[in-house]
């Protein structure tokens, strides 16, 4: 019984780092076409990297500053092509 329920947290806790990489990596995969998305698409992204920075937070030390330097670079990239479209648009 033991060991079923050892499991069962196991694979719950898998699935639930797998649901915030999968979200991770999508995230981040949109900064190679960052310049062509829309400015609500760009603050959207904005705001699933504030949220995947709380769900990070919680993960064990090593996970936790490897993937925040990464989420954290993605974000930067975002907010300063968010910020660029925004002075394009005030130029016009």
């Amino acid at each position: 019984m033991a060991g079923c329920i050892s499991l069962f947290i196991s694979l719950q806790a898998a699935y639930g780092e797998e649901v915030w990489r999968t979200d991770f990596d999508a995230s981040c995969a949109q900064s190679n076409d960052a310049m062509s998305l829309s400015m609500p698409e760009l603050k959207k992204l904005i705001e699933r990297c504030d949220g995947l920075q709380r769900i990070i937070e919680k993960e064990e030390e090593t996970v936790r500053k490897v993937f925040l330097k990464r989420l954290q670079m993605c974000k930067n990239f975002y907010v300063f092509v968010l910020e660029t479209k925004m002075q394009e648009q005030k130029l016009k």
